[in-house]
């Protein structure tokens, strides 16, 4: 039998807020309701728009409770 590998997504480390909320499975104003306005989450901004840090949204929804 030949094996098969699983192809898993690998997210990039910063990250737009539609990605940030994808990434963290919740919608976009959740995202921005309980992450970015209580400020768990810093944007940085770019010549790109503004992006999150994806260690940071780790970070924050690990240290949630």
């Amino acid at each position: 039998m030949e094996q098969t590998t699983q192809t898993v997504t690998e997210w990039p480390r910063w990250l737009n807020w539609k990605q940030a909320a994808k990434y963290c499975n919740v919608a976009q104003g959740t995202f921005k309701r309980h992450l970015i306005d209580t400020g768990r989450v810093h944007a940085k901004v770019t010549d790109f728009g503004k992006r999150y840090d994806r260690e940071e949204i780790d970070q924050a929804i690990e240290n949630w409770y």
